[in-house]
């Protein structure tokens, strides 16, 4: 079956929501867990997201978010690159369903990110731990380049290993 990608719709948090929690159940992703699923999908520095569905049915979805001065990845970028971050958009939510992976999904989510960062004069960078290896090769096949390896801080002093990169 065909996967395609739209704008994401409010009626498609729940559904999104119920893939998340299977998702953190099969991965550990996110590494902070999913106690409010719904309220996790919406990010507060929110340009776009976008829904990978099948059949009309929700299998996933991306968010493109602005960047601010204290996320780990704008802070690398600044460091690595010199450019403002002002000018960087981060993809952040990325997830696809465990029964759909393999459709495609992961890639058409990313690239209607990073054309629509593109599109709008934004750079891209992002942080992922690095215990998701199968992020970690859609990324790097999509062109991304690993600038740092970092430690992702999360929950009552917990972390994690993770990276940061940035597609040209």
């Amino acid at each position: 079956m065909a996967v395609s990608i739209r704008h994401r719709h409010d009626t498609d948090i729940p559904v999104l929501a119920a893939v998340l929690v299977r998702v953190h159940a099969q991965d550990g992703y996110p590494v902070e867990g999913v106690a409010d699923p719904e309220a996790w999908l919406r990010h507060p520095n929110e340009v776009q997201s976008w829904t990978a569905v099948e059949r009309e049915t929700p299998v996933g979805q991306i968010t493109l978010t602005r960047a601010v001065p204290a996320d780990d990845a704008a802070q690398i970028w600044h460091e690595k690159t010199g450019g403002d971050v002002e000018n960087l958009a981060i993809p952040v939510r990325l997830f696809i369903d465990p029964d759909r992976r393999g459709s495609g999904a992961g890639r058409l989510l990313m690239e209607a990110a990073t054309d629509f960062a593109r599109t709008h004069g934004l750079a891209i960078a992002f942080d992922v731990m690095t215990k998701d290896s199968a992020a970690i090769r859609l990324y790097e096949r999509l062109g991304a380049v690993r600038l740092a390896d970092i430690t992702h801080h999360f929950g009552n002093g917990l972390t994690e290993p993770a990276a940061v990169y940035t597609i040209a």
